[in-house]
C-alpha cells in the first residue's frame, strides 16, 4: 500500500457522530471485513484479548429495550443516571444499522498488566475504523457511564470487560475534522 494513501486514511478517520450515520443496513460480509482486520491487533504473548457481540437488525432492537428497561429499573431504584443519556442510548441503538459491543477479555494466567491488553483491544477498534474508513462508512465509539450495569444484558463472563459500543454505518452527513496540533509541539527529538 503506498504510504500516503494510508496517512490519508489515518487522517480521515472521523469519530462520526450516530446521528449522522444513516440507517441503511451493511452487508454482513463488509462486518466480517472490521473484525477480521480488527483480529489483527498486535497483542503481547498472542493473549488476543479482544472480543466482539455484533447487534443487527431483531437483536440491535432488543438490545435497546433491554438496555432502556434496566436503566429505567436502576433510575427507578435510586441510582444517579441521567434520564436523557438513557433515551438517547436507546434511540441510537434502534437507529444505527450495526452496534458492536466491544469486550475485554483478560488473560486467564494474567501473564501481562491488564493496560496492555486494553491496550491491544484499542488498537483492535483502531483497526475496524481505520478499515470503515477506508470503506467511505462512518463510525463512533460511545462509552457511556453505565456500561458496567450492562454485564448481565451483554452476557460477559467472568474475567470480561465491557469497553462500549462501536456504531458502524453510512456516512448520512460529513463530519468536519476538529483537526490537530503540531505535531512538532508534542515531540523532543534527542540526537
Amino acid at each position: 500500500m503506498d504510504s500516503k494513501l494510508l496517512s490519508e486514511i489515518i487522517k480521515n478517520r472521523r469519530a462520526t457522530p450516530p446521528r449522522f450515520l444513516g440507517k441503511k443496513e451493511i452487508p454482513k460480509e463488509i462486518i466480517q471485513q472490521l473484525l477480521e482486520n480488527a483480529n489483527w491487533a498486535p497483542n503481547h504473548k498472542n493473549t488476543e484479548p479482544w472480543r466482539f457481540k455484533v447487534y443487527t437488525g431483531e437483536s440491535k432492537q432488543k438490545l435497546a429495550e433491554e438496555v432502556y428497561s434496566l436503566l429505567i429499573e436502576k433510575i427507578e431504584s435510586g441510582a444517579k443516571i441521567n434520564p436523557q443519556k438513557v433515551d438517547k442510548l436507546k434511540n441510537t441503538l434502534e437507529r444505527v444499522p450495526v452496534v458492536i459491543a466491544i469486550i475485554l477479555e483478560r488473560d486467564a494466567a494474567q501473564r501481562i498488566p491488564e493496560w496492555e491488553e486494553l491496550a491491544a483491544v484499542t488498537i483492535a477498534v483502531q483497526n475496524m475504523w481505520l478499515t470503515a474508513t477506508a470503506m467511505e462508512l462512518g463510525a463512533f465509539w460511545a462509552t457511556p457511564k453505565f456500561l458496567p450495569m450492562l454485564n448481565d444484558i451483554l452476557e460477559l463472563k467472568p474475567g470480561q470487560k465491557s469497553l462500549g459500543f462501536f456504531y458502524v454505518g453510512e456516512i448520512a452527513l460529513e463530519y468536519p475534522s476538529p483537526g490537530r496540533g503540531d505535531v512538532e509541539a508534542k515531540v523532543e527529538w534527542k540526537e
